[in-house]
């Protein structure tokens, strides 16, 4: 999926969320919004969202000198993740939709949810749009699993749901990760906690979205082969809607004006899609 205008100030205000989060002076704030700038005027509206997010926090990575300039973030999230109360989760489909609500964990998201409120507001909620009935008739007889992982913080329900699942259905889970700290996304060192119920897998990829341009072989494979694969978040979505012949299984919660045109369903709602 095309980067959109809005999603040009998206990304600027990326920037400065992090200028923030690291508590820089003002002279390199200004640096970095202008590097973020200048990426954004070097790339047309042929590129992804996620591409463009790469080489802005790449920039920034290098300007500050601080390899992960999200960590703080993604601590909180996961600190904050752990302690919410999970007992009201029995079904696989409460499962779904608990870790579809958890996707509003997301640093680099245009409109910024609550986590608790929005667990109260959308637990009983349906889906904007529920394809759990194919998936889980696909469940019955599917191998291998792979679920791309989105963001730090809402792995957490990420490995709830994994776990719901193969206590239903004898089925190898490999938990795709990122292959270096992009945004927030969840890479090998936060994914530690899923190797008790899946294969944390190092895609290689270094866009916060699974992009198959970079995409190392082994993930690709596993890709290509697995039975079933779902893909958290808008960032994922972004990278692999209509840029594969492949089904996928697409979970998030809307959060954007872009992604709401692209997916025909209003900011806010949850997605459980297959396409």
């Amino acid at each position: 999926m095309n980067i959109k205008p809005d999603c040009i100030t998206c990304i600027m205000n990326q920037t400065l969320k992090v200028c923030k989060l690291l508590e820089v002076d003002d002279l390199t704030a200004k640096k970095l919004l202008d590097s973020t700038a200048e990426i954004l005027v070097q790339h047309d509206l042929s590129h992804t969202p996620p591409q463009i997010a790469k080489e802005t926090y790449s920039k920034i990575a290098e300007l500050t000198g601080v390899e992960d300039p999200v960590a703080k973030a993604k601590a909180l999230a996961t600190e904050m993740a752990l302690e919410v109360d999970t007992a009201f989760v029995q079904t696989l489909h409460d499962a779904v939709k608990f870790a579809v609500i958890g996707n509003v964990i997301d640093f680099g998201a245009q409109k910024q949810l609550n986590l608790d409120a929005t667990i109260q507001t959308h637990f009983h909620r349906h889906f904007g749009i529920d394809d759990f009935g194919m998936f889980e008739k696909e469940l019955a007889t599917a191998k291998t699993l792979v679920y791309i992982g989105d963001n730090t913080g809402e792995h957490i329900f990420d490995k709830l749901l994994i776990e719901t699942i193969k206590k239903h259905y004898d089925i190898e889970v490999y938990y795709f990760v990122r292959g270096a700290p992009i945004i927030n996304d969840v890479t090998c060192k936060e994914a530690e906690i899923l190797r008790s119920c899946a294969t944390v897998t190092d895609t290689g990829v270094p866009t916060p979205g699974y992009d198959l341009q970079y995409a190392n072989a082994s993930s690709k494979t596993l890709f290509d082969k697995a039975d079933i694969v779902l893909a958290k978040g808008m960032g994922n979505f972004e990278s692999l809607y209509d840029e594969t012949d492949r089904t996928v299984y697409y979970l998030f919660i809307v959060k954007c004006n872009v992604v709401s045109q692209a997916i025909g369903q209003e900011v806010g709602e949850l997605i459980f899609s297959r396409h």
